[in-house]
């Protein structure tokens, strides 16, 4: 061929593509349609590569054109083209449709050929129906390739370029499906906390939650350490495994403290693990830990922690006593020099400890009773502690009412039975309430609980049938004064009689002797009754004088101790009344004499408070001073009673005055 015949055909063919450019039908007929009906691939794509650039001529010159755009829709939607791509098939017919375009009769005739070709049913419909059910179709067969493909990149594709689908919220399902797979297949915690972080909407969240938290427990049980599955904890804490991770921390925790063996280690281990299985053990060792901290620091204060923490238990006898010797130690330098047996200071959790009294047990073993709390904010109770010989602590008590109980003495009877009586149902700061007596079996079991038909009990007498004399007073309620009283009640607390008398005052002090004839000292008068209560003998003392403790020896002398003009006396009677000699005492001070013992020589110890101090005369039978003992302490300090012990000992019961008061308890030798 030559060359004029060739620039000819070059010619012509411009004009032909030129002529189509500007002519959609022509191209739907001899590019689109050849290529839709052509069955060699190649021809196929020939075809519609030809229409499909043909179409975007048009569409460069006219972007609106309706036909151009149906055009492309349907070169990308047909099946067998190699460069088919439905999303763009959907985006171009998309953009025609919701443009609504007004078609000629040519257009029409074009796009029901094309129609017909798709679907031989859709043939003669109405142009407008055709349209949407070109949609309709064309949205399906994408949604249809977005879920045969399983390909993330089309979903997400799908989802970008078409937010508005009725599909949307399906292909999200398609797309996180997809994804949670892809997860799956890793199968790491960043990987399920990415799918969790990206797709918190996902069907999967949950069960990839559960994955990802078994992935991570598994790795935290791995590696082992305390760290790593703190961080497990800390970081997925409603994890279905936490309570076992936090089973195994314990575990692993508790055998930390064990090497440790520290305080600290084991106060945060329990703060940390309250609900571990070790926890039980692991109080014992605290409690051990703090037991030898306590006697290794050697102070008030670790005991005082300790005995908070735990006050019961043989451990806390050990504190206790370690802290009773430290107390003692700190009230014996401010002693005078004697031949003290021992010196200790009781202290209850650091609360008021006050009043009280004290006796020996057959044993030789002590009862003190003192006056403290339970609890802070708890009413007054009494409080009973054993000692042994030499002052140490074998067990105590607290025992009391509904409201205040205030203790004045306790006494120990023939067959180890202890009794304790003062006030009961009273308020402290105003100091009301009923006499109140209670007894105990030797090991300690409750045999009665009793109240008295008097005001206060301040001193009693336990006869040898297990009968109780009670002293004490009634107030008057006319005036301020008092009357003095006494009630007997049996072995089992119940009443038997009772006396009340004209005088004004308190019985202060009994004693009694093997007859059970009882001696009462009751101010400026003293007396003796019988078993009945009817008075054997009494006598008024010289105005002035009052006596307000009352002792008997070995040999039935009795002597009876008070105030004086002169400041204090001594006076010495027979059990039938008749007066033996009076001799004056060196007892001067604001205070009074409270307690008069017999030693087993026949002599006598007055003991008092005076100007809160604590003193002491020892006087012979015949009324001679044979020593006079003053104990004081810079705070002070009172009297709450004395008894005898072994041989020429006595045995001191007394209140510490500071701002929280002690109990402390003596014993010297004669």
């Amino acid at each position: 061929m030559n060359s004029r015949k060739i620039n000819i055909l070059i010619v012509l063919m411009l004009l032909t593509c030129i002529s189509l450019a500007q002519k959609p039908k022509k191209i739907y007929n001899n590019c689109l349609f050849k290529g839709m009906e052509s069955y060699a691939k190649g021809d196929i794509d020939s075809e519609l590569d030809k229409a499909k650039e043909n179409f975007d001529e048009i569409l460069l010159k006219d972007p609106e054109s309706a036909m151009a755009t149906i055009g492309l829709a349907a070169v990308y939607s047909f099946d067998k083209y190699t460069s088919k791509d439905y999303f763009k098939a959907l985006a171009y017919f998309q953009k025609a449709f919701k443009a609504h375009p007004k078609f000629t009769a040519d257009d029409k005739e074009v796009l029901n050929e094309l129609f017909y070709k798709q679907d031989k049913k859709r043939k003669n419909r109405p142009i407008n129906k055709n349209m949407d059910w070109e949609l309709q179709h064309l949205e399906d067969k994408l949604i249809k390739y977005v879920r045969e493909e399983n390909n993330t990149d089309y979903a997400e594709r799908f989802l970008k370029e078409f937010p508005d689908s009725k599909y949307y919220t399906n292909v999200s399902h398609i797309l996180t499906y997809i994804k949670f797979r892809e997860t799956e297949k890793q199968n790491t915690v960043n990987a399920f906390n990415q799918f969790l972080k990206d797709y918190p909407k996902a069907a999967q969240f949950n069960i990839a939650i559960k994955m990802r938290n078994k992935l991570a427990y598994n790795s935290a049980v791995t590696k082992g350490t305390l760290d790593d599955l703190r961080y497990f904890v800390e970081t997925y804490p409603k994890a279905l495994q936490v309570d076992e991770v936090k089973k195994i921390m314990g575990e692993i925790a508790y055998k930390e403290v064990l090497a440790n063996q520290t305080l600290d280690a084991i106060d945060h281990f329990i703060v940390e693990f309250p609900n571990s299985s070790k926890m039980p053990a692991a109080k014992v060792l605290k409690k051990q830990l703090l037991f030898e901290w306590a006697k290794s620091v050697n102070s008030l204060e670790a005991y005082n922690k300790f005995v908070s923490l735990y006050p019961e238990g043989n451990q806390y006898i050990d504190i206790f006593n370690l802290k009773a010797n430290t107390l003692g130690e700190e009230i014996v330098k401010d002693f005078p020099k004697e031949d003290y047996t021992f010196v200790k200071g009781f202290d209850n959790q650091q609360f008021n400890d006050f009043g009280g009294g004290i006796a020996k047990r057959p044993n030789g073993e002590l009862v003190v009773v003192s006056t403290t709390r339970k609890a802070v904010d708890a009413m007054y109770d009494s409080w009973i502690l054993g000692l042994d010989a030499n002052g140490k602590m074998l067990w105590n008590k607290i025992l009391g009412n509904r409201y205040d109980d205030i203790v004045n003495k306790v006494s120990i009877s023939d067959q180890n039975e202890i009794y304790v009586a003062g006030i009961t149902d009273a308020i402290v700061d105003s100091v009301k309430g009923k006499a109140w007596i209670y007894k105990l079996a030797a090991n300690g079991e409750n045999i009665f609980n009793q109240r008295v038909s008097m005001d206060e009990a301040l001193d009693f007498v336990v006869y040898p049938d297990n009968k109780i004399l009670i002293a004490g007073y009634i107030r008057n309620s006319e005036d301020t004064s008092s009357t003095p009283a006494l009630v007997k009640i049996n072995a089992n607390g119940k009443r038997l009689w009772s006396r009340s008398y004209s005088n004004k005052g308190k019985v202060y002090s009994l004693a009694s002797d093997a007859s059970s004839t009882a001696f009462a000292t009751a101010g400026n008068w003293i007396f003796a009754i019988d078993e009945a209560g009817y008075l054997k003998w009494d006598i008024l003392l010289p105005e002035g004088q009052q006596s307000t403790a009352v002792g008997i020896n070995a040999d039935n002398k009795l002597l009876y101790s008070g105030s004086n003009t002169n400041g204090a006396f001594a006076t010495a009677y027979n059990t039938s009344g008749k007066k033996l000699w009076e001799s004056p005492l060196n007892l001067m001070g604001k205070g009074m004499v409270e307690q008069v013992v017999a030693l087993p020589d026949n002599s006598f110890v007055i003991a008092g408070t005076f100007d809160n101090k604590i003193k002491l005369v020892h006087i012979d039978d015949l009324g001679k001073v044979k020593s006079e003992k003053e104990f004081s302490l810079p705070q002070g300090i009172k009297l709450n009673d004395i008894t005898v012990t072994d041989g020429n000992s006595l045995a001191i019961s007394a209140t510490r005055l500071t701002d929280k008061t002690d109990l402390i308890v003596f014993k010297l030798n004669f």
